[in-house]
C-alpha cells in the first residue's frame, strides 16, 4: 500500500456510498426481500443459532451460500427485531462486502493490467451501478459478486506466486463459495479441468507452473460444494414441500416456455406482466397437465417433469436451439420491471417515452461495456492466463441458455466482464488519454508502475 493505493481506496469507499443512497432513493429497486425464501431462511437460521426457535423450523431449500451470507447479519439484530429492520442489517452488511469488493477488482486488474485499467474497471461500475441495485435486496446476487471477485483475486495472487498458499486458498475458497450462492456456476470446474488439458498439449510452461494445483482446487471444490449441497438437502429433510432437486426442475420446466413461440417478448416472467401471454399461459397448462399426471400415475415431482423436460427439448429441436440463443442476448440486456413504463418518472424522463429512452441509454452503456470486452478476447494473447474470467461468463451463458435465464443470474460474472472490458477500451487511443489525465491526480506517486 502507497500513497497513491489509498488515494483510490478512500475514492472507491467514498463514491460507493454516495452511489449507494443515490440508487436507493431511486423511483425504482430491487425488491426488499426478493422471492422472500433468502430472507426467511437466514432468518430463520439465526433464531435457531440463538436458541429462539427449535431445528425443526430450520430449511434451506435453494442454494445455501445466501444463507450463509445473510446469517451472520441477522445475528448482529435484535431477537425481536422486525424485516425491515433485518432487512437494514442485510442491505448495511451487502453494501460494505459490495465495497470490499470494488476494492478487489481494483488490485485484480491492476495485478493483470495496470492502475489505469484498475481505475477504469471501478469507473464502469459507477457509470453503470448496478452492483449498487442489486445490493438493495436480500437476494443472491451480491454474495455471488463477492465470491467471484474473492476467486480472482486468489488466481491473480496465484498467478504471480504460484508457490504462495494464499492465492490457491482465496481461489477455492472464492470459486466454492461462488458455487454455493449459485449451484448453477459448477460449470466452471468443468470448463477449468478443460483448460489444464489443453495446457498439458499446447502450452507447457502454463501446465507445469499451475496444473497441478488447479487440478487439487478443482477436484477440493466440487467435493466440498457437493458435500455442503447435500448437508444443506440433509437439514432441510420433508420439512418443506420443496427443495433444490424439485426447484431445478421448476425452474428448467419455465425455462421450456421462455422466449418459446414469442421469441421477442422480453417483459418479465410474472402473472403481473405476463398475463396475455401465450409461452406463460401455455406454461401454465403445462403445470396443471404435469400436475395431473404426477397424481393418475403416483410419481414423483422430479421423475414427471425430468420425463417432459428431456421429451420436449427433442421433440422441438428449433425452439430448444433459437430458446438458446434468444437467452443469451436477453441475458445481457436491462429493463425495470419494478414500475410500468406509463408510471415512469425519473427527472427529465417521464411516462413510455422517457421509459424507453432511460432503458435505452442503459442498454447503450451495458453494449460498450461488452464490446470492450470483446477487443480484450480478439486483441489480448495468452488468453488461458484470464481462464477465469472468460469461463466464468461461458459457464453462467450455457447453463441458464439451456435452463432459464433472468438478466440477474449472469451479474456476478460482470467482476470478470468489466475487467475485460477496462483492458480492452484501455487500446483505445482516445480512452487512454482520457484515463491517464485522470491518473495523474490519483495515482500520484507511481502513475504507471505495478501493483
Amino acid at each position: 500500500m502507497d500513497f497513491s493505493t489509498k488515494r483510490i481506496t478512500t475514492a472507491i469507499v467514498l463514491i460507493s456510498f454516495l452511489m449507494m443512497l443515490i440508487v436507493s432513493n431511486l423511483p425504482f429497486k430491487a425488491k426488499p426481500f426478493g422471492d422472500i425464501t433468502f430472507h426467511e431462511e437466514s432468518k430463520n437460521m439465526a433464531l435457531f443459532i440463538k436458541g429462539k426457535i427449535p431445528f425443526e423450523k430450520v430449511v434451506i431449500t435453494k442454494a445455501p451460500g445466501p444463507i450463509l451470507f445473510y446469517t451472520p447479519a441477522y445475528l448482529l439484530a435484535p431477537s425481536d427485531a422486525t424485516d425491515d429492520e433485518l432487512w437494514v442489517y442485510g442491505v448495511v452488511f451487502t453494501s460494505i462486502i459490495i465495497t470490499i469488493s470494488l476494492l478487489l477488482i481494483f488490485r485484480i486488474a491492476t495485478s493483470f493490467f495496470s492502475k489505469e485499467v484498475g481505475l477504469l474497471s471501478i469507473l464502469l461500475f459507477f457509470i453503470f451501478p448496478i452492483h449498487c441495485y442489486y445490493s438493495l435486496g436480500i437476494i443472491g446476487e451480491a454474495p455471488a459478486f463477492f465470491s467471484l471477485a474473492l476467486a480472482i483475486y486468489g488466481w491473480a495472487v496465484a498467478f504471480h506466486e504460484p508457490n504462495r498458499k494464499l492465492g490457491w486458498v482465496l481461489l477455492t475458497l472464492g470459486l466454492w463459495f461462488l458455487i454455493l450462492n449459485r449451484p448453477n456456476a459448477m460449470l466452471i470446474l468443468g470448463i477449468g479441468f478443460l483448460v489444464i488439458f489443453y495446457s498439458f498439449f499446447k502450452n507447457k510452461l502454463f501446465f507445469h507452473k499451475y496444473g497441478k494445483n488447479l487440478a487439487i482446487t478443482f477436484f477440493s471444490i466440487a467435493v466440498m460444494s457437493i458435500g455442503v449441497l447435500q448437508l444443506a438437502k440433509y437439514i432441510t429433510g420433508n420439512k418443506s414441500g420443496m427443495n433444490q432437486s424439485s426447484y431445478f426442475y421448476y425452474v428448467a420446466h419455465q425455462g421450456r416456455f421462455e422466449f418459446r413461440e414469442e421469441p421477442t417478448d422480453f417483459r418479465f416472467w410474472d402473472n403481473d406482466f405476463r398475463a396475455d401471454s401465450k409461452d406463460y399461459q401455455n406454461w401454465s397448462k403445462s403445470s396443471e397437465y404435469l400436475s395431473k399426471v404426477m397424481e393418475k400415475t403416483n410419481r414423483s415431482y422430479e421423475e414427471v417433469y425430468k420425463e417432459f423436460l428431456i421429451n420436449d427439448a427433442i421433440e422441438h429441436p428449433f425452439w430448444f436451439t433459437r430458446q438458446f440463443f434468444v437467452k443469451c442476448i436477453y441475458g445481457h440486456l436491462y429493463f425495470i420491471n419494478s414500475i410500468s413504463s406509463e408510471k415512469f418518472v425519473m427527472g427529465p424522463f417521464k411516462g413510455s417515452i422517457g421509459y424507453w429512452i432511460f432503458i435505452l441509454i442503459i442498454n447503450s452503456i451495458n453494449l460498450i461495456i461488452i464490446t470492450g470486452a470483446f477487443l480484450f478476447l480478439i486483441k489480448q494473447r495468452n488468453l488461458i492466463d484470464y481462464w477465469i474470467f472468460w469461463s466464468i461468463i461461458i459457464a453462467l451463458l450455457i447453463f441458464h441458455g439451456l435452463i432459464y435465464m433472468e438478466p440477474r443470474y449472469l451479474f456476478p460474472s460482470r467482476v470478470a466482464l468489466y475487467i475485460m472490458s477496462a483492458a480492452g477500451l484501455y487500446r483505445l487511443r482516445w480512452v487512454k488519454n482520457i484515463i491517464n489525465r485522470m491518473a495523474v491526480y490519483l495515482f500520484p506517486l507511481s502513475k504507471n508502475d505495478k501493483f
